[in-house]
Order: structure tokens, then sequence, then C-alpha cells
């Protein structure tokens, strides 16, 4: 028998878990004060003790009308017992506030939404700051505002990216970052915590192969789309399309028709351009020696998303380009999967069980306190 309630303890205590612990550190301070309290109060409570100062003995029975042998009766035991109760009602209701609880199922946690291949520029051109444009030209009318026109487009593609990722709502999404070559940060995740973490560091100067591999990046992230096979897939392609191989171009866009992945493109800068800087106060110069300058191409970047069934955008200071893109995109355009993403444990809430007795112990300590105060 005894075995088998030590057995039950030590699995109930092992299933057992508190919301804020703080609270039960004033456990022990409640009953240290509770003893102290108990010995520095003595009985002197009886209603004799206190008309021995005012009244004569002999008419003492007509002062306290009788109240006198009733408090005889009561003994020290029965007050120690009020004033218990009262220091337990403290203690259970420290213990509720600790929010008892134990473990009762786990849960599993379904998400509806897309899978999301990002897939962002890190090119050389990522530097250029596209100046100020003038009143003419599609892709420059945004620049009008200054804080905007002093930040590069890498800085720009962190933005839009951010912006993005505040709008998914149960979609997974993966990171993959190109130049010269192409990497994949980060797998399909719902933590876009991590994912923007990730996008903020990075660099033109960490990938050492400079260069443009466009299709190689979108290989890539149909690499990193390929587990969710049979669920809403897509691809958010931020970059200015410079310096792309038209031809890998092509044959990338086809496989990514056949497997049923759109391309939903951003671009990124101006139709006007601007010098790219080559890091140590100069700047890049083409074979011919000239002076290079880096444009957003988007004819190029339109066909792409076309192609494939996707939206091209060009980014914009308000919300209007990813509402094209992902509102009106992604958002009725992909399929929208109901699948589990992960387990999370379900509490069973236990606090009840130290507040209703902390009440009923405060409550009969508060009614013997008060028929003390009337004696």
């Amino acid at each position: 028998m005894m075995d088998a309630l030590s057995q039950s303890w030590l699995l109930l205590s092992a299933q057992l878990n508190w919301r804020s612990p703080a609270w039960l550190a004033l456990i022990p301070v409640a009953v240290v004060v509770a003893l102290l309290w108990q010995y520095r109060v003595k009985p002197t409570r009886n209603v004799l003790a206190r008309v021995r100062c005012y009244a004569d003995v002999d008419v003492w029975p007509l002062v306290v009308r009788g109240r006198a042998d009733e408090d005889e009766k009561q003994s020290r035991i029965v007050r120690i017992l009020k004033d218990l109760a009262g220091w337990l009602g403290l203690i259970l209701l420290l213990l509720a506030l600790a929010g008892p609880r134990w473990q009762h199922e786990d849960e599993t946690v379904f998400r509806q939404g897309a899978d999301i291949a990002v897939v962002m520029d890190m090119s050389r051109s990522m530097r250029v700051g596209d100046g100020q444009p003038g009143s003419s030209g599609r892709g420059g009318g945004w620049m009008h505002e200054g804080r905007l026109a002093q930040k590069d487009r890498l800085t720009r593609e962190k933005n839009e990216l951010h912006d993005f990722l505040l709008r998914l709502q149960g979609d997974r999404v993966a990171l993959v970052a190109f130049a010269g070559r192409a990497f994949l940060l980060s797998p399909l995740t719902p933590d876009y915590g991590v994912v923007m973490h990730l996008a903020r560091q990075l660099r033109p100067d960490m990938i050492t192969d400079q260069g443009s591999d466009l299709a190689a990046a979108l290989r890539r992230a149909m690499q990193a789309l390929k587990p969710a096979r049979g669920h809403g897939r897509a691809v958010v392609l931020l970059t200015d399309g410079e310096n792309v191989n038209q031809g890998e171009l092509k044959h990338v866009a086809a496989s990514l028709v056949k497997a049923n992945i759109p391309v939903f493109v951003l671009g990124i800068g101006t139709s006007e351009g601007g010098l790219v800087p080559a890091g140590d106060g100069r700047f890049v110069h083409d074979a011919a020696g000239r002076v290079a300058q880096s444009h957003l191409h988007e004819q190029r970047l339109m066909a792409l998303a076309k192609a494939t069934g996707g939206v091209y955008a060009h980014m914009q200071p308000d919300d209007s380009d990813w509402d094209a893109l992902y509102d009106s995109g992604i958002a009725q355009m992909v399929k929208r999967t109901r699948v589990a993403s992960r387990q999370r444990l379900r509490w069973r809430e236990a606090f009840a069980w130290a507040l209703l007795p902390a009440m009923l112990l405060f409550g009969l300590w508060w009614k013997s306190r008060m028929r003390a105060w009337q004696t």
C-alpha cells in the first residue's frame, strides 16, 4: 500500500509544474512569521483580564453580562486553531498565486499556409544607392523621400523582407542568398524571427564568388521546397535582375513551371540606376575600363514572373508592393495546406484547489476576529 502511494506521489510530482514559482519563496517567510506570532501573542484576550483594569470584582457580572464565563471556556488550543486557519489560508493563497498545474497531454498544433522560399540578391550591385532620380521614369517615383534615398539596395531589400514576414500567418519560409553562387541559409521554418535575423547579417562581401547566378539560386530554392511536395509552394525573389544568364534562367523557369512553383518577384532599385561601389572609396569598372552602372531590369524580371505563373511588383515606399505580391498573389494563387507544425503541452490548471480552501479558511479566521473585536 505504501509503495503504491509513494509511486503515485513521485509520478504526480514529476508532472507538477508552477506557472509563477517565485511566489513559493514567500511560504517559508509566512511560516516563520506565524510561529513568531504564536509565541508573541499571549492568551490575554479574555474579558475578565480586560475588565480588571476598570471594574471591581463585585460588579464584574454586571459589566460583562455573562460573557466572562463563555470566554473562560474558550481554550488556548481553540484560539491557536483560529489563528492557524488564517495563516494556512495565506499559505494556500501563495500556492494558488504560484499557479500549480499538471501535464495533461501533448497537443498537436496545426497550421494552414504555404511553403515559401525567399531568394535574396547579395551581389555587388546591391550596394548601389540609385542616387536621386528625376521626375521621369517608373522606377524613380518612390525615391523622392529623403530617408529612403540615403539607403542602398541591400538595406531596402532587408526592410522589404521584414515587411513581407509581418504579413505571414501559418506559412513556412526558407531563405536563400546568392551572388556568383547560391547558399541555403535556412530550411523551411515557421520561425520568422530566425529568418529575419539571418537576413540582417548578410553583406555582399560575405560571398567571395561575385556575380549574379540567379539560375543557381532558383534551383537551390526548388531544393529547399522539395520536402514540401504536395503542399502549396512559391518562390519570392528580391533582386535587381542584373547580370543574369538568360539561357539558364529560361531553363530553370521551365523546371519551376513543371514543379508548379510560381515566382513572385520584387524589383529592387530604379531604372535610372547608379554607380557600383568597389568598397575602397572607388567604383567598379567594366571590361572596357568605364565606370559600371547598375540598373533595375524590370522587363527581364516581369518575363520570369509571367513565365512561372507568378507576379512582378516594383518596390514602393508604402505596402502596395506586398499587397500585389502577397495579398493578391501568394494568398490567392498558392494552395494553402493544413498540416501539423509542432507539438505543445496542454496543462491542467490546479490553482483552484488551493484558492477555494484559502478563501474558506480566511472566512473562518475573519469571523473569529470580528467576534474578538466585538467583545
